[in-house]
């Protein structure tokens, strides 16, 4: 597997919701701030939070493609070295059409996240994997 690098202070990390819009939910919404000023103050992070990210319940579930695009983008980022996502939920699955396979393999990113983030360690893991490499020489 190839590893990426640890944080340091100083490092970006990108906020994405990629199975829940509850993290931008106005009666959750201060947790979800509350988080990243964490990020900011006890780690030394900066904290980019992906446009779609904070959109909310309807437009998160009505926008897996939007959902796999703040992927995407954070994964291509050369100045994200991690990526959270914020809120587990039930329909990550739903990204996979949209999601770049390809950015993911020649990206390595540290990924956080809980619950149905599950789906995307698996991506992750599948896609910077030796095996991935073994694959694609076939």
């Amino acid at each position: 597997m190839r590893k990426p690098m640890q944080l340091k202070e100083g490092d970006t990390v990108a906020i994405v919701s990629l199975s829940s819009g509850l993290a931008g939910e106005s009666d959750i919404l201060w947790r979800t701030r509350q988080g990243i000023h964490r990020l900011e103050s006890e780690f030394g992070l900066k904290v980019k939070v992906m446009p779609h990210a904070l959109k909310g319940v309807t437009f998160i579930h009505n926008h897996p493609e939007c959902r796999a695009k703040d992927l995407n983008e954070a994964v291509k980022d050369p100045e994200v070295k991690a990526i959270i996502s914020c809120i587990g939920g039930e329909d990550a699955i739903r990204i996979l059409p949209y999601v770049d396979l390809q950015a993911i393999a020649t990206n390595p990113k540290i990924f956080s996240g809980y619950s149905d983030t599950t789906t995307v360690h698996l991506i992750c893991l599948l896609y910077t994997s030796d095996a991935a490499d073994e694959e694609d020489s076939v």
